[in-house]
């Protein structure tokens, strides 16, 4: 499957239409998707009206098809379940900054993806929808919680998803399917108007993708500075594209087969790094075995803390919602248990 530079080129020059792509894209779903169980929600019809009423301004992804994650992406008028049982009739009352910037980038929502609970797990199999199976071996996760957005990518049904990564949720899920999967630096993305801080900003919107040139012109497309968000970065003036080709002189490249909190590391997986190590060096790169100097533990309990005092705060907001306390029945087990564990959190 061409990318989706390609693709827009191809709707510019008259060569197809949005509406033609979007009616390919159903085509695969239809095809495919009982099975892998990776878009959970479809909007072909308001997707051909806008595709035919979109003009061409020059948006680098015109006309191409795209999917959202079912989670922290909200469009007007579409679900916004995050995967809960709690909010499975949960419609969005106005469009996130993100969604928009995509649309304004030429892309044409056309439904969404799979996620677990809250994306609260590299695996997506939550139980308002079920399991999403990967493209490359049904009998195997897609990872997560981008999984569903993985599966799409891989299986062809878009040429890139938008998905989001708290703590490995885009790269994860890419990994699991051969994507490209990149999280951008805190404070890059556009944020709110609702989820300014989605989990103290290490949330972070972006997309999976299946080429280079795809995650960078998005990159350069969606970057911004937002006075009212809580955390900026300076926009990148030259733009990442034009850096694509602007060979290092010289660049010292670490890797290690080592996992950083001492659990086993497959075979297979060892060999998949000594790979890419050959293929790095054949490039004309440094690359050094180096251990990783970072207490993987003492790591993964902080993250854990910060993810269960935001369950908490969430959770706070849902109860004032339903005005009674969250129960277990409200919610996952994994999802309860993290809950606790942020009641336990304290300013000191």
């Amino acid at each position: 499957m061409v990318d989706a530079l390609e693709l827009a080129r191809r709707v510019r020059a008259g060569e197809t239409s949005s509406e033609a792509l979007i009616n390919d894209a159903f085509k695969r779903i239809e095809a495919t998707n009982d099975d892998l169980n990776a878009v959970v929600h479809t909007r072909r019809e308001k997707a051909l009206a806008e595709a035919k009423a979109q003009q061409d301004n020059g948006q680098p992804f015109l006309g191409v098809p795209l999917l959202l994650k079912d989670l922290g992406q909200n469009l007007k008028g579409e679900p916004a379940t995050l995967s809960s049982r709690l909010f499975k009739n949960e419609i969005a009352g106005r469009t996130d900054n993100f969604v928009a910037a995509l649309q304004d980038a030429g892309f044409i929502v056309i439904g969404q993806t799979n996620a677990p609970e809250y994306g609260f797990k590299n695996i997506t199999d939550p139980v308002l929808y079920g399991k999403t199976r990967n493209a490359w071996d049904r009998d195997r996760y897609s990872g997560g919680s981008s999984g569903g957005a993985a599966t799409s990518v891989a299986a062809g049904y878009v040429p890139l998803a938008a998905g989001n990564d708290g703590g490995g949720s885009i790269r994860i899920p890419a990994s699991f399917s051969g994507l490209i999967g990149l999280k951008p630096t805190r404070g890059r993305m556009p944020v709110g108007p609702d989820g300014w801080r989605g989990w103290a900003g290490a949330s972070i919107n972006f997309a999976l993708t299946r080429s280079i040139r795809d995650t960078s012109t998005l990159l350069d497309w969606l970057q911004t500075y937002q006075p009212a968000a809580p955390f900026s970065t300076p926009v990148n003036l030259q733009g990442f594209t034009d850096q694509l080709w602007d060979q290092p002189a010289h660049l010292r490249i670490a890797y290690t087969t080592k996992s950083p909190v001492g659990t086993p590391v497959s075979r297979a997986a060892q060999q998949a790094v000594l790979e890419s190590v050959d293929f790095l060096k054949a490039q004309g790169f440094e690359v050094v075995e180096q251990e990783n100097p970072l207490d993987g533990t003492a790591l993964m309990r902080s993250y854990y803390m910060m993810n269960g005092a935001e369950t908490v705060a969430m959770f706070d907001g849902v109860s004032k919602a339903l005005s009674r306390p969250v129960e277990p029945n409200d919610m996952e087990r994994l999802t309860w248990l993290i809950y606790p564990v942020g009641l336990g959190v304290t300013c000191r």
